[in-house]
């Protein structure tokens, strides 16, 4: 049950930090030129990488947990 967690929080974490990073570059772009392009598709590519992330992340800790890798 909690490597479940633990792949459920990692892909939550993957997605938050995906979308911190747009609106981090977002923020960028606007003092470098003044304007910003915010684009939703923009936003769902990132929120999709972010799952794809965060979701090897959580597997990966959760299979080093089930075998018992030190550290884990």
């Amino acid at each position: 049950m909690i490597n479940i967690l633990f792949t459920l929080f990692s892909i939550l974490a993957g997605i938050l930090l995906a979308e911190i990073s747009y609106v981090f570059l977002l923020i960028i772009e606007y003092v470098m030129l003044g304007s910003f392009n915010f684009d939703l598709t923009s936003a769902w590519h990132y929120l999709k990488v972010g799952a794809g992330g965060g979701g090897i992340m959580g597997v990966g800790i959760a299979m080093l947990r089930y075998f018992g890798v030190k550290g884990f």
